[in-house]
């Protein structure tokens, strides 16, 4: 009896597994319906709450009550929407960049959860290979000598014509459409070039050059990750005449430009190099500073949109630099590398001497980088900056004393005429002091290999 009851409730779940079989395809179908709906609405809510999160901090925190002009209320009406409609991350922080590039404010920027953005490690891919438009072309102003690129014969002075089968200006155009605005358009500009062969890490990308014969040059590049080391580079320049390039402005450079600059003591003249530094720390800008100015010397402040005022300033330092200095910039020079500028020609410290018409004009202030729910992060200018004599710097730059723009042929050539500009006018006041202006000079220094000058920085454009 006892069998015969296991047996029948065998047969009766039986039974109901073949009943729930012939159903399967209808219940489990509307059973994932709903899981699916339920996860995309989840989805959904958290795309929203990082825009909200987003929009929020820059309404709160952002140094200009007026944001530039912006109606900020009115950009949440428009960009909420397409923020809900977003099928993804990647949509998602589409819609959050072009929301803040209606800022134009180069300083305030957003960071997807894959970008691994870190202000102390700059880092990001690249494929070896930085582009730069000149005489109206984009050109390739540096090629990593360990890469791909150089190992297929790019070389700078190549021009690009196509990346991934489009044309160049169709990419950089789509570009530009998705940057919107930024400080002025020499830091549009730069961010659009910046992201010419952007792309996840280890994709390739495909890209036609032009070489200087005009031939085409298929290639394929791979997008590698890297971190951009901030660094202090130090070379020997006949006639005692010291240069040091500065890729960033951080605290592990600190050290090392000490050193840099216990070996600058006996030169007749120094070359400080700035044109691939994109800024970074403020306190670093100050201590390098100090090594240039016998006494406490004013930088600027930087000011809260409540008014509140932090200035910055040099401090004695135990080394000294009394010589002739020049200064190197380039539109690439940003945020502290224009501090640094700016107070320089200021005070008649030094000769700045550029390779634009202006630095990039990109000097804003950012206290802290805010990390988003999904693990992106924000950072928000939060204070503006105005120099000792009340210059304002962003939206301008700082314009150098004297100019030289770079030439297609001088990249073919390997030839830096801004350097050579430098070094001539060092050898003018070394030689001739204040007399110098009117008579005739020319002092030939011969090539020693300074291209790093062209090179990419990706130094932190963060103050603090």
């Amino acid at each position: 009896m006892h069998m015969a009851r296991k047996s029948l409730h065998a047969l009766f779940i039986i039974f109901l597994l073949i009943l729930f079989c012939l159903r399967s395809p209808e219940v489990l179908s509307q059973a994932g319906s709903r899981a699916q709906s339920a996860a995309t609405a989840s989805t959904r809510e958290e795309r929203v709450r990082v825009f909200d999160q987003v929009w929020r901090a820059i309404y709160d925190n952002y140094f200009d009550r007026r944001f530039r002009g912006v109606d900020w209320r009115l950009q949440r009406e428009v960009f909420r929407p397409q923020a809900e409609a977003s099928r993804n991350s990647a949509e998602l922080y589409r819609v959050l960049r072009q929301m803040i590039g209606k800022l134009g404010d180069a300083h305030t920027r957003i960071y997807a959860p894959e970008d691994g953005f870190d202000r102390y490690r700059p880092s990001g891919t690249t494929v070896g290979v930085v582009v730069r438009r000149i005489e109206g072309k984009p050109v390739v102003t540096w090629v990593d000598p360990g890469s791909e690129a150089a190992r297929q014969g790019i070389r700078p002075g190549f021009t690009v014509s196509r990346v991934d089968g489009m044309p160049v200006d169709k990419a950089l155009e789509r570009i530009r459409d998705e940057i919107i605005e930024s400080s002025t358009q020499t830091a549009l500009e730069l961010q659009t070039y910046d992201k010419l062969f952007h792309g996840q890490r280890d994709t390739p990308v495909s890209v036609t050059f032009l070489d200087n014969e005009e031939r085409l040059r298929p290639v394929t590049l791979i997008r590698r990750f890297t971190e951009f080391q901030r660094r202090v580079i130090v070379k020997k320049l006949p006639h005692k005449i010291g240069y040091i390039e500065i890729t960033g402005f951080g605290p592990e450079i600190e050290k090392d430009f000490e050193a840099a600059m216990q070996e600058a003591q006996g030169t007749r003249g120094l070359i400080l190099d700035l044109r691939s530094n994109g800024g970074g720390f403020v306190t670093t800008v100050a201590q390098i500073a100090s090594y240039f100015f016998p006494e406490d010397t004013n930088l600027g402040e930087f000011i809260t949109r409540q008014g509140r005022s932090t200035p910055r300033q040099t401090q004695k330092s135990r080394i000294n630099y009394r010589e002739p200095l020049v200064v190197l910039v380039s539109a690439r020079s940003a945020s502290g590398s224009e501090i640094f500028a700016a107070a320089m020609q200021e005070r008649k410290r030094a000769v700045i001497i550029g390779a634009n018409p202006t630095t990039c004009g990109c000097l804003l202030g950012v206290s802290r980088t805010l990390r988003l729910f999904d693990g992106g992060k924000l950072n928000v200018s939060d204070t503006d900056y105005r120099t000792a004599m009340g210059r304002r710097i962003e939206g301008s730059g700082v314009r150098p004393d004297l100019q030289l723009e770079t030439r297609i042929a001088d990249l073919l050539a390997s030839r830096d005429r801004t350097l050579e500009l430098a070094a001539d006018q060092l050898g003018r006041a070394i030689a001739f002091g204040s007399r110098k202006s009117g008579i005739e000079f020319k002092l030939n220094v011969p090539n020693v290999g300074l291209r790093s000058s062209m090179r990419n920085s990706s130094a932190s454009q963060s103050r603090r």
